[in-house]
């Protein structure tokens, strides 16, 4: 590999070194970071399962010929940097060093006092993340977390007598960004005292694991002869070495029962179970002091309270994705690499036709296409000594398997069986992402906090009637969720208008179960797998009735830029995944086990608290460029703004004329619903802003003219009180259009296929508008002006209102819409055959006249209209 500027470290890295390379990739964004000599066990498990998250090279790989700057994080030593120490003999390689031990003997020969940052920090990662936030550089929670697990290391958790106040404040500054506590716990480990490691060794041995509802639990009860300090770090190490789900050790001295608890699975609460000895605590950490029980009797009251004490948690069926992708032996290499690129995948599962034969990386089946093995047949270069996991396998066990697995991906069965596996019998996959998306959620199956609940926004919105049938047609199945903008809105505390479920299997016999429950009909879509309930509530009305759209969870992937979706089955993350931004890839559980529970797969929440509009990926626009519209319109009605990243891909999509490839009917639909919207005014600006009026038209209209003539219509609309006979957008778009010539606008209404009315009216009502304006400065009657306005489109007489500076032109034309139009005759043709009319122009002549009298006032109710027929009939 080639690599200009590395950051390295010293051998035997540990969480310190380690993180504070991540440091400073924050400082130096083009360099790579690398690894040379051994490595600390909890790090290499920790890079292991970070590694799509926090990418870092090997040092055999690197070509050190091209090397021109090396960043050393703590270490000052070349003899420390195992293949990368040659480079510091290397004049023409500039040396960086930040390290917390200040060198006591002088810097060596190969490195610039100038190049070099110290301190006196405990930790050197302290010093790092004070740089960091000077340059107010962005820290995520995953970078946080790996920060936090430096300080800790090499401050002993703040105990360490070498820890400043910067340390303190460095962790703080951690905690405050997010990381993740539970990570932290799993990977950090502390020194023992000989005491507590004679006590380790005795728990070791005691130790006797209990049934806890499928949960590998161990209690040890000892009797000590003197007293030992620190039985809770005892606890904790011996949690870790025994590789279970939670320790309870019960130690009998000096006459008491010492008791203590831990869990790592968010599955046990250990401060629930060791109530039963009078103890207390937290989840993940409990403790009691028993006096008046003897060891045996607080040994059966612990294990009785964790036989009943064990509550839901993510298993492998749990975080599995599906379908399963999978190739055969003799699927080409590039035929499977275009399968990874089209679904998202780091790896597929490789079967001979029957049964699960191995698996092959994306990493392996890139490397064969730059060796030119494109058309090589997978089976060339798959691992074939694939392990499998069971559906019920927890997450702590999942976290283990993954941290070994080079691949980042295991099979997931119902059930171990002999022989090899059936394809039929692989009904998911468990990727390194899955695991660890659960362990930043705190243990939980969903992407967010477990205490982040919509329960009572849902009681709001007045369909618990509803919601209660949802959820029991959803026991039965996987899982049935309120998705889509709804959620959003409920967050916003914005009125809902939509009610989108996604269900995790068949979605139509979910909705036709449903249907016969609430009394509805349903129209199912089955190309989709989509359907909609209706059902008529109390009374009949229109606005009474309840509509429900349901679909299956599925995923979507583009066989070109802005073409129409394809769709397959998949999980509710898989369904989220495919969505616009992460404000509407958020869902709610509508089962009965966590109604209400919220997932946030992907950082809608923090998003919207933020007013920050985001893509879930690079290619969002190009796969489907109507999302720039949908962003633009998310900014103006909720004061929204994109973020920097998502604002650039937008226009990288504008500038390469990608909208242009959108069928003029989705474009049409997208427009008018921009168009639709209340305020509109920074939605011109950020049209205009972001080229898109070029592939709406070259000639349309987006300067600061249409926004105050817009400003004049809206306020026309509602003084005229048209706004339910005129819509927003036909109205606006009129203004955008007008410097088209009339030939052309017909064109382009032609091609954007409007509906024949909307055609007509865009075509005519700013031409129509401006002759009006110029033609009612004239003094007309008001039959005259009825004449003339009678027929044209409501759209042309506001053009007129706004364009005019005349008060007495926007009055008239305000009485027209008001009174005028409405204006009819008490008489009919009837009555004037029953006086001598002829069945001919004769009557349509006598109606017309007499409403022009009627208009100007001279006649008005039936007997007077009467009169004056008879007089017109009498002049014949």
């Amino acid at each position: 590999m080639s690599a200009t500027e590395l950051i390295a470290t010293h051998s035997n890295t540990d969480f310190d070194a380690f993180a504070g390379m991540v440091a400073a990739h924050k400082l130096y964004p083009e360099a790579a970071m690398v690894l040379s000599g051994a490595v600390n066990r909890n790090v290499r498990e920790f890079r292991t399962l970070f590694a799509d998250e926090i990418p870092v090279i090997d040092a055999g790989t690197v070509d050190l010929a091209s090397v021109t700057r090396l960043i050393l994080v703590e270490t000052l030593h070349a003899n420390r940097l195992a293949e990368l120490g040659p480079l510091t003999e290397r004049a023409d390689v500039e040396i960086v060093v930040f390290d917390h031990h200040r060198p006591a003997g002088g810097l060596p020969a190969f490195v610039d006092p100038a190049n070099v940052v110290t301190s006196d920090d405990g930790s050197l990662v302290t010093l790092m993340l004070h740089i960091i936030a000077e340059r107010g550089l962005e820290v995520s929670p995953l970078e946080a977390t790996v920060f936090a697990l430096g300080i800790h290391e090499d401050t002993g958790s703040l105990t360490f007598p070498t820890t400043t106040l910067r340390d303190v404040e460095a962790l703080a500054f951690c905690m405050r960004r997010g990381a993740h506590q539970h990570v932290i716990e799993r990977f950090l480990h502390n020194p023992l005292s000989a005491p507590q490691r004679a006590l380790l060794l005795r728990v070791l041995e005691d130790g006797r694991p209990v049934e806890a509802g499928g949960l590998d639990v161990l209690v040890a009860a000892l009797r000590g002869d003197q007293y030992v300090e620190g039985v809770s770090l005892v606890v904790h190490k011996a949690l870790d070495v025994a590789n279970c789900d939670a320790l309870v050790l019960l130690v009998e001295m000096q006459e008491r029962v010492f008791v203590t608890a831990r869990s790592r699975v968010a599955a046990l609460d250990v401060a629930e179970v060791l109530k039963a000895v009078g103890g207390g605590g937290h989840a993940a950490a409990a403790s009691a002091i028993v006096k008046d029980l003897p060891l045996a009797t607080a040994r059966r009251r612990v294990i009785a309270a964790l036989q009943r004490s064990r509550s839901a948690a993510p298993t492998a069926e749990d975080l599995m994705s599906q379908p399963v992708r999978w190739v055969t032996v003799d699927t080409t290499v590039d035929a499977a690499r275009l399968t990874c690129e089209r679904y998202g995948y780091g790896g597929l599962s490789v079967s001979d036709g029957a049964h699960l034969i191995g698996s092959v990386s994306r990493r392996d089946l890139d490397r064969a296409v730059r060796h030119k093995l494109s058309h090589a047949p997978v089976k060339a270069v798959m691992t074939t000594s694939t392990g499998v996991v069971t559906a019920a396998t927890a997450l702590d066990e999942l976290t283990n398997v993954l941290a070994r697995d080079p691949l980042g991906r295991v099979p997931v069965v119902r059930s171990r069986s002999a022989g090899p596996i059936a394809v039929a019998d692989v009904i998911g996959v468990v990727t390194r992402s899955d695991v660890v998306r659960a362990l930043h959620a705190g243990g939980e199956s969903g992407g967010a906090p477990p205490e982040t609940s919509l329960a009572g926004q849902l009681g709001r919105l007045g369909l618990d009637d509803l919601l209660a049938e949802v959820q029991a047609v959803a026991a039965a199945y996987r899982g049935a969720y309120l998705v889509g903008g709804a959620v959003r809105d409920l967050l916003l505390a914005e009125p809902v208008s939509d009610i989108d479920i996604a269900v995790e299997g068949d979605g139509i016999e979910f909705a036709r179960e449903l249907a016969a429950r609430l009394g509805g009909r349903v129209r199912a879509h089955q190309k989709f797998q989509t359907a909609v309930i209706v059902v008529e509530r109390a009374g009949g009305e229109a606005d009474a009735t309840l509509r429900v759209d349901v679909a299956s969870t599925r995923t979507e992937f583009y066989d070109y830029p802005a073409a129409l979706p394809k769709v397959e089955h998949a999980t509710i993350r898989g369904d989220l995944a495919r969505r616009d931004f992460s404000i509407n890839a958020m869902a709610v559980s509508l089962n009965p086990r966590d109604f209400g529970a919220l997932l946030d797969f992907f950082g809608g929440l923090d998003d919207l608290r933020h007013k920050r509009i985001r893509v879930l990926h690079n290619l969002s626009f190009i796969e489907d460029p109507t999302r720039i519209f949908r962003a633009v319109r998310y900014e103006d009605r909720y004061g929204f703004r994109m973020d920097r990243h998502t604002l650039a891909l937008a226009r990288a999509c504008s500038e390469m004329d990608l909208i242009g490839d959108l069928s003029s009917a989705r474009l049409r639909d997208e427009l008018v619903l921009l168009l639709d919207e209340p305020r509109i005014s920074f939605t011109l600006r950020r049209l205009k802003e972001l080229g898109l009026q070029h592939a709406l038209h070259p000639r349309l209209a987006l300067d600061e003219s249409s926004e105050e003539l817009i400003a004049a219509v809206d306020a026309l609309l509602r003084s005229c009180d048209l706004t339910r006979e005129v819509p927003a957008w036909r109205a606006r778009l009129v203004v955008t259009l007008r410097k088209l010539e009339p030939e052309e606008l017909a064109e382009w209404v032609a091609r954007m296929k409007f509906r024949r009315r909307d055609g007509r009216v865009l075509v005519r009502s700013w031409l129509v508008g401006t002759r009006l304006e110029r033609r009612l400065q004239r003094d007309l009657s008001e039959a005259d002006l009825y004449e003339i306005v009678h027929g044209e489109p409501l759209e042309a007489l506001l053009v007129a209102m706004a364009l005019s500076s005349a008060t007495e032109v926007r009055e008239r034309l305000a009485r027209f819409i008001g009174h005028t139009r409405r204006v009819r005759l008490a008489v009919t043709g009837r009555d004037l055959l029953e006086m001598g009319y002829r069945q001919s122009a004769d009557l349509g002549a006598g109606l017309h006249e007499l409403l022009r009298l009627k208009l100007n006032g001279v006649v008005s109710g039936r007997r007077q209209e009467l009169a004056a027929a008879r007089r017109l009939r009498g002049g014949d």
